[in-house]
């Protein structure tokens, strides 16, 4: 029986899922506390078949030049805007991320934000704890019915497909704002709009596009002045998406209405930043896929990912397809 193939994990990961993996492949890890230092990494490599990336992770062609058996890099995010994946075609190496695992339970995720916010939980849960209901039994948040409102969503991949149907579900009209308009069955009763048409006809806005040079900063100064002075603003995406500087002021002046996002710029979200000072902002964790079943199947895809790149395979899910392996 020959040697197994190298697997690099630079950081912790599932057991569950390294356990698989460790079948078919021998398996490296970066056990310490602290990030993995690059040139450390770098060194590992060096004697790698395959990186298990564990973000935060800048993987580029500096990062696998000196990897010369290097067959696969793969991470359990449907997102990849931390790598350059045409360096790693460049060198030759594909690059598996997890899409469609997670469509459903981020689409739950938005739509939770959506209603949450909408009703004002958040405050009314306070309103509650903080013992305000026997002091003032109507002194409640009012909020916002969901049904016969336009929800616009930005960004219409298979997660935005999950949310709109969420939303008609719930009595919503749903508009959407995408690279080029979707000619398919999954968007029924759904309506492309431009995006300044689908701003101003918006009373709630849910970005959920990759993070590009395109989008890079797309939710500014402009963009929140364009919407209803009374609507919601909601981000799944990417938080850079979003010039944060830009939301505080719109919220500060009436430009909007609220905001509810899983993600932030920064991240993590720091307690005194003055997006939370607003009074007007519902914000999580980044946990639009921090589902335990979820997070399992993202890291079993990964696994897999890894297992057919080191056997020169082709990769279940393989973002740079030209380089992927042929049967």
């Amino acid at each position: 029986m020959g040697k197994k193939p190298v697997v690099v994990v630079n950081g912790k990961a599932r057991e569950d899922a390294l356990a698989y993996l460790a079948e078919h492949v021998e398996i490296r890890q970066w056990t310490e506390a602290t990030k993995m230092p690059r040139e450390t990494l770098k060194e590992w490599l060096r004697e790698a078949d395959g990186l298990w990336s564990v973000r935060p992770l800048d993987i580029d062609g500096d990062l696998v030049k000196d990897a010369p058996n290097l067959k696969v890099v793969a991470q359990p995010s449907v997102g990849y805007d931390n790598v350059k994946v045409d360096e790693l075609t460049a060198a030759g190496i594909p690059f598996g991320n997890t899409p469609g695992v997670l469509n459903e339970t981020v689409a739950e995720l938005a739509f939770t934000l959506i209603a949450s916010a909408s009703r004002r939980i958040y405050e009314n849960m306070n309103f509650v704890t903080d013992g305000q209901w026997p002091k003032q039994p109507t002194g409640c948040v009012v909020g916002k019915d969901l049904s016969r409102r336009t929800l616009g969503i930005i960004g219409m991949g298979g997660i935005g497909v999950s949310i709109s149907r969420r939303a008609r579900a719930f009595g919503m009209t749903v508009l959407y704002n995408n690279r080029h308009p979707r000619n398919d069955d999954n968007l029924y009763m759904t309506t492309y709009k431009s995006l300044d048409e689908l701003l101003a006809l918006s009373d709630v806005v849910c970005v959920m596009a990759p993070l590009t040079d395109e989008t890079y900063h797309m939710c500014d100064a402009e963009f929140f002045k364009e919407m209803k002075s009374d609507a919601l603003f909601v981000n799944v995406g990417r938080g850079k998406i979003v010039d944060t500087d830009a939301l505080v002021d719109a919220l500060n002046n009436g430009e909007i209405d609220y905001a509810a996002l899983d993600v932030t710029d920064p991240e993590p979200f720091p307690a005194d930043h003055p997006l939370l000072k607003t009074g007007k902002a519902l914000i999580v964790p980044h946990i639009g896929s921090y589902t335990d079943r979820t997070r399992y199947e993202m890291c079993i895809l990964t696994a897999d990912n890894i297992i057919a790149g080191v056997n020169q395979k082709p990769l279940p899910a393989c973002v740079n397809e030209e380089v992927n392996y042929k049967e």
